[in-house]
């Protein structure tokens, strides 16, 4: 590890033995991508610091030149990055070493002054062992630096990668888990696996298929996505100025008109209001600092791709899949704008001068949006297409895939239906009555069906719709599938079946008779719906309900989906709508459609497919209202 740092030079710094926050010599010294290094301690207490007003920190600047660094791990979770940051052995050595003795020459109890020091393998050497470390072959090219001059000594980056299993260099990737791995990987771990490629392989076909390039274009979007929230805070900043303005000069004109004894109300109210500002615009500033990070996280990412034919294809193919893990990670997360508006009728009570007793405390309303979504208690549900072929029967369930493709549940014909551009291109026939089909990555589909009173979950190949094997059986029907990155989730009636992604039943959760539908959100919460009680429930992990929601214009409903936001959204089959609820189920609007029983949504989108018995399925759109989708 030492001797490739030493051998792979990117740039060269100056090394100092003093950690430039404590001021005192290095211990565990880590260095960031702008190759500046502190201590570890110093370093983690630097990160929390930084970080601990954000919301979900992404990364953060370099103490010295302010450079953004990258989360080297999980989004938001920066106790555990310090960890990941590479140590600088070689400043770590060179700060262990308490003389300049020869180490060759210790090793045979002799001691000689050093006059050169191999950075390659971090000893020091005097000069008649220098002269044998360059003759041997094993060390000829291993780079000589004289003591006097080993304050300027440059450190290299690891440019290899390493298995993280057996810290061997990386050679294949296997895309069903994308996972980097090592010869012995490959032939233990991923033996089972599908797809597992030469690393060179991979890095060229990211370049030529235009993956690379299709995920900057994707970042880049995101960044203008932030860019627009970030001036909607600052136009909501300003506009609060403006607004505190014009409240502060209509109380202190009526104030004048008042007599004595009322000013201290008047005060009051200023100070409240003030209060209010400050408070509103203290959010507000928190939220813009969250989204610089992200910008600056987009930047870098933007950068790191955009470079790539410069890049060596181990590490191009590491900084693709950390990129591509923490982009959806940081789009995955929910960042809620602030949309604020400030409310005073001080102006009115003043008015009232002796009959006023007090003043009315500033009102300030406070509606959280997350970035990149729309307010759906002003949006409109507009149709795109209807899908051809789908009005014959029962359609349950459905999915997209990640191609944008459908696969549509047909109970009625025991087929699963498959669209490309809204086109049907094929069939399969199944088994039993096909309820519900879920698309798991990296090409999986899963398919709830039902014979004999039995359900089944089967696992299929979406490419050549090859059966698997049934990966679970129960005594009762199965309705609505829902997954998470740990668990399945069954819809069976009279209960939710919990799976891990094996099969194997972790736990039988109990809800209302009825329940045919089951869906679960980013928090790990399980969202489940009763034709019987008409309720929307809510639960934790455990069965523990949280929320619930009921309204005299829900009846049967049938389906239910959470979109990217967190979202409820519910088909009312018996009252011709869809109830959109809060993550916490609070009412934000309801939609008329025709007799819906299932809802699903693409991923991180407001496109859904909807389907009716007997009457089609057919792909909508939300949309804010007065705008074109």
């Amino acid at each position: 590890m030492a001797s490739s740092m030493a051998e792979t030079l990117d740039t060269a710094k100056e090394i100092k033995n003093v950690c430039p926050i404590c001021f005192e010599s290095f211990k565990t010294p880590r260095y960031l991508p702008c190759f500046h290094t502190f201590c570890h301690n110093c370093l983690s207490s630097y990160i929390l610091s930084t970080c601990k007003s954000k919301e979900n920190p992404v990364g953060f600047p370099c103490p010295l030149c302010r450079q953004f660094v990258p989360a080297p791990s999980s989004i938001g979770e920066p106790e555990k990055w310090t960890e990941l940051i590479p140590i600088n052995t070689i400043l770590q050595t060179m700060c262990e070493k308490k003389d300049q003795f020869c180490d060759a020459c210790r090793r045979a109890d002799e001691e000689e002054i050093a006059t050169d020091w191999c950075k390659s393998c971090l000893e020091y050497l005097c000069r008649t062992c220098a002269k044998c470390h360059k003759r041997n072959a094993a060390s000829q090219n291993h780079k000589l630096i004289p003591v006097s001059e080993k304050e300027t000594v440059p450190f290299a980056t690891e440019s290899r990668v390493l298995c993280i299993d057996h810290n061997a260099p990386a050679k294949y990737l296997c895309v069903d888990h994308e996972e980097l791995c090592c010869a012995e990987c490959e032939c233990t771990k991923h033996q089972k696996c599908n797809q597992v490629d030469e690393i060179e392989k991979i890095a060229d076909n990211l370049i030529q298929s235009g993956t690379l390039k299709k995920l900057a274009q994707k970042i880049l979007k995101h960044n203008d996505v932030l860019i627009q929230a970030k001036t909607e805070g600052e136009t909501t900043m300003k506009h609060i100025d403006e607004t505190s303005d014009i409240i502060a000069q209509e109380s202190t004109d009526l104030r004048d008109k008042l007599v004595r004894h009322i000013n201290d109300l008047v005060e009051t109210h200023l100070d409240d209001l003030a209060k209010k500002v400050k408070g509103i615009k203290e959010k507000l500033a928190k939220f813009d600092d969250t989204v610089t990070d992200r910008q600056l996280l987009m930047t870098q990412y933007s950068q790191i791709l955009t470079d790539s034919e410069k890049i060596p294809p181990p590490i191009l193919v590491q900084n693709y899949l950390k990129t591509k893990r923490q982009f959806k990670q940081v789009t995955g997360l929910c960042l809620y704008k602030t949309c604020v508006d400030l409310h005073s009728e001080a102006s009115k009570q003043l008015l009232k001068i002796l009959d006023t007793l007090g003043l009315e405390d500033v009102r300030v309303d406070v509606k959280s949006i997350p970035i990149g979504s729309i307010d759906l208690t002003h949006a409109d549900m507009k149709l795109i297409c209807e899908l051809p072929g789908s009005g014959g029967g029962y359609m349950f369930g459905g999915c997209f895939l990640e191609n944008g493709d459908i696969v549509l549940a047909d109970w009625n014909s025991r087929h699963c239906l498959f669209y490309s551009n809204n086109k049907l291109v094929r069939k399969l026939t199944l088994e039993g009555y096909s309820r519900d089909v879920m698309y798991r990555k990296p090409s999986e589909l899963l398919i709830s069906t039902n014979l004999n009173g039995r359900g089944h979950i089967a696992h299929y190949s979406h490419i050549n719709l090859q059966k698997f094997k049934n990966i679970t059986e129960s005594n009762e029907s199965i309705f609505q599938l829902a997954k998470s990155s740990e668990f399945i989730y069954a819809a069976c009636s009279t209960f939710i079946l919990k799976l891990d992604h094996g099969g194997n039943t972790v736990k039988q959760i109990a809800v209302d008779q009825c329940t045919y539908s089951v869906a679960v959100n980013k928090r790990q919460e399980i969202i489940s719906s009763s034709c019987s009680t008409h309720k929307v429930t809510v639960m934790n992990q455990s069965g523990v309900k949280i929320h619930s929601y009921s309204h005299e214009n829900l009846r049967h409903p049938y389906g239910l989906d959470v979109n990217f936001t967190g979202n409820i959204f519910v088909a009312g089959q018996l009252n011709n709508n869809i109830h959109v609820l809060t993550p916490t189920a609070e009412l934000l609007k309801i939609f008329e459609v025709t007799s819906p029983s299932c809802i699903k949504f693409k991923e991180n989108s407001y496109t859904c497919i909807v389907s009716a018995a007997f009457a089609g399925t057919k792909i909508y759109e939300f949309f804010p209202k007065g705008l074109e989708a």
